[in-house]
């Protein structure tokens, strides 16, 4: 697998922030709401909201972030758009 730059990490970071955001506003703070609600598996909404991390001895990166196709599971669970989605101040430079 190809080393991510830190510039795909931070996107990949705020792509599950915004899951996360996402899911809050639709279900509130609690994981299991959503799953219920919407019928997903609680380790796939829980793996959509974890961030990468390096660790800090090894350098080694922990999480994998999410594809294209996964996001787009996502909003057309909750009703929207992926432009809808991807429209927010999180992801302006």
């Amino acid at each position: 697998m190809a080393e991510l730059t830190q510039s795909q990490i931070i996107l990949a970071n705020k792509v599950a922030q915004r899951i996360k955001d996402l899911r809050v506003k639709n279900c509130g703070p609690v994981q299991m709401d959503f799953v219920k609600k919407y019928n997903i598996e609680k380790q796939l909404i829980s793996r959509w909201e974890s961030p990468i991390k390096i660790d800090s001895l090894s350098g080694q990166r922990r999480g994998r972030g999410v594809s294209l196709y996964t996001i787009e599971t996502f909003c057309e669970a909750i009703g929207i758009t992926l432009k809808e989605f991807f429209d927010d101040s999180l992801f302006e430079k």
